[in-house]
């Protein structure tokens, strides 16, 4: 009797072993990819995800969104817990990838992919949007005189946040302080905007909100206030306002964060006039917090992999892909037009696959 088991007992195992990798609910398990990305960049990386997974069957892209400084945040802490950072890392400011990772040598390089601009969202019978709408009266007026609310994002979280004051701050210099410079009549409702929009002492400023100004973690944390009406204007990268059908008011090319090259007959570029708005951005949160300056540029995308990215021939590819012209057309069709070909600011630090795609 014992003899019979002991021969059936090895033709059991190896039957259920067969019957095991049969069965699609017990196949291997797949591989894994982790790209942390700004919340603005959510539509697109999510259809670049099933392109690749569509791609390569046997692979799944995990996508998580959050205000880039956020991103910049979560990997950092990660990486000094000793734990698995992500393989890919998206930044709505391209700039935060050298300022964040470089010198704690986590990345040495990035490539800038597209680009963005601000806008002003308004929710459907906002007090003052038909005369915004009209050019009767100005978006600033409207937000300064009328009770209205308005929200931006945490600028200590999201470069959309930081972007928001910015726009602010250059709406001031442009339509009063720097006017006559610009060929403009000073505006008395652009005096002082950047103190009457956004209160508070410098690191208090944007972050606590009250009143008629709403701060929220992420800037695709104010789409559903808009949706619902309980907000009646926000500041968003024109692409979220295009992806969520949301009402909105086009800035000046002046305070957009959108453009490049000289304003009207001026000698001053945008990207030298973007640049005297400054906001003072929490780094690390202490005690004492550290702050450091960010001063304004034109909206553009960066992305890199991590120098202890996981699987980093899978990072690769999703780079790759997020960089060929069907890529591309993703991130055109999102809102976000790519930049092409793509600057990076160190290619010898490239892999040779992505290298000899710039």
């Amino acid at each position: 009797m014992n003899s019979r088991i002991a021969t059936i007992g090895p033709v059991i195992a190896a039957f259920l072993l067969v019957l095991a990798l049969l069965l699609p609910g017990c196949a291997s398990p797949k591989e894994a990819i982790t790209v942390y990305h700004a919340g603005s960049l959510a539509v697109p990386f999510n259809e670049t995800k099933a392109l690749f997974e569509a791609a390569n069957p046997n692979v799944e892209v995990l996508c998580e969104a959050m205000g880039s400084n956020a991103v910049m945040d979560k990997t950092i802490t990660l990486i000094q817990a000793g734990e698995a950072p992500p393989d890919v890392i998206g930044s709505a400011d391209y700039k935060l990838i050298p300022d964040r990772l470089y010198e704690a040598g986590y990345a040495d390089w990035y490539i800038a992919f597209a680009r963005n601009t601000m806008v002003l969202c308004y929710r459907d019978g906002a007090p003052g949007s038909e005369a915004i709408a009209n050019g009767s009266r100005t978006w600033y007026d409207v937000l300064r005189n009328d009770a209205v609310s308005y929200g931006h994002s945490n600028p200590d979280a999201d470069p959309c946040g930081y972007r928001a004051l910015m726009v602010v701050q250059l709406a001031q210099k442009y339509y009063y302080d720097n006017a006559t410079e610009f060929g403009l009549t000073p505006d008395p409702n652009a005096s002082g905007l950047y103190d009457a929009l956004i209160p508070g002492s410098e690191h208090d400023r944007g972050r606590v909100g009250g009143g008629k100004e709403v701060v929220r973690p992420k800037e695709v944390d104010l789409v559903a206030s808009i949706q619902s009406g309980d907000l009646d204007y926000a500041f968003e990268y024109y692409s979220v306002a295009t992806q969520h059908g949301l009402n909105f008011i086009e800035l000046d090319d002046a305070v957009n964060l959108g453009r490049l090259g000289p304003i009207g007959d001026t000698n001053i570029t945008y990207e030298d006039f973007y640049q005297e708005a400054s906001v003072e951005i929490m780094t690390q949160p202490g005690p004492p917090p550290v702050y450091s300056a960010q001063t304004g540029a034109p909206v553009v995308y960066g992305v890199t992999i991590l120098k202890d990215a996981p699987d980093k021939e899978l990072a690769i590819k999703f780079v790759a892909l997020l960089l060929s012209p069907q890529g591309q057309n993703v991130m055109a069709e999102s809102g976000q037009p790519p930049i092409v070909p793509p600057p990076c600011d160190h290619p010898e630090n490239l892999p040779p696959e992505l290298a000899e795609l710039l």
